[in-house]
């Protein structure tokens, strides 16, 4: 199934984009315990810097809770560029240049996974695929 064929309700994607955000926030604050605690942390991204844009994206997602749709699409095509490269591409780059910095496989599959996720939802947000029960049509903001 093609995701942008589909349109969701803005409701379920600002609950899955929620819930993404919350997902990164964890995978962050583990990696800070850890590394805190004399482990190694999950992954080459400082969890410090990833808890605070994992934030700020979860602010922005406010827009869309307040129906500012196009402030919302904008916001999202921002996070959509950096989730797509800081987010998957950048750990391929990083694990395939320097896999010791990653706590293990499974912790670079996790970041990848969760990022992956938080892609795809900000794919459909930027691409206008939502509708909410107030609005008939989104083109026509």
């Amino acid at each position: 199934m093609n995701i942008l064929q589909k349109k969701i309700m803005l409701s379920t994607l600002l609950k899955l984009q929620l819930f993404y955000c919350f997902l990164g926030i964890g995978y962050n604050i583990v990696s800070y315990i850890l590394a805190m605690s004399g482990g190694r942390q999950l992954s080459s991204t400082s969890p410090v810097i990833g808890t605070i844009f994992m934030s700020v994206y979860g602010l922005c997602l406010m827009a869309g809770y307040k129906g500012f749709y196009k402030t919302y699409r904008l916001l999202m095509l921002f996070f959509l560029v950096s989730s797509g490269y800081g987010g998957v591409i950048k750990h391929f780059i990083v694990y395939s240049q320097q896999p010791e910095a990653y706590a293990s496989f499974s912790a670079w599959i996790s970041a990848i996974g969760i990022n992956f996720f938080g892609f795809l939802l900000n794919l459909m947000a930027v691409a206008g695929r939502f509708e909410d029960e107030s609005m008939e049509k989104l083109s026509s903001t």
